[in-house]
């Protein structure tokens, strides 16, 4: 798997850590692809799945303080893909994995980046460039005076 300018969504931290993960996803292709052995296949996963957790929380976190919507949507995504990528770990303890059935990372990956880490980061960004919306504030009759203006003469 290749990183792809595409996969830079603008923020900094983010896109280090996209093209990291990409990076692992390839180290795994190419670990099962050329048939190193169940200790490197089983070394690849569990550097990939250690830098998912990482990114995961980093992801999850950003969009908690952007107060993004559809975080929780996000976050079981990252659950279960991390699940399967835990289950295809344990099963290279006992088998010899096979390109179609490492295939599903680079799927993942690319579905996930284009249906969930996109709108997240647009959401993100206008945030940060554009501030938090401010609810609107509640309509005064005309002519009050706005709340703690009154001028009290205390003498």
């Amino acid at each position: 798997m290749e990183w792809k300018h595409e996969y830079a969504i603008g923020i900094e931290e983010i896109d280090d850590q996209h093209l990291r993960l990409t990076e692992g996803i390839s180290r795994v292709e190419q670990a099962v692809d050329q048939a190193e052995g169940w200790s490197a296949v089983h070394g690849a996963l569990g550097r990939l799945a250690s830098l998912a957790v990482t990114h995961f929380a980093v992801e999850e976190s950003l969009m908690r303080i952007h107060d993004f919507p559809q975080l929780e949507d996000h976050a079981d995504q990252h659950k279960r893909f991390y699940a399967d990528l835990i289950a295809l770990q344990e099963r290279s303890l006992t088998t010899d994995l096979t390109p179609k059935r490492v295939e599903f990372l680079h799927r993942w990956w690319d579905a996930h980046f284009q249906e969930f880490d996109k709108p997240y980061a647009l959401h993100v960004l206008k945030r940060k460039t554009l501030g938090p919306l401010q609810p609107e504030a509640p309509a005064r009759p005309a002519g009050a005076k706005p709340a703690g203006s009154g001028h009290h003469d205390r003498r």
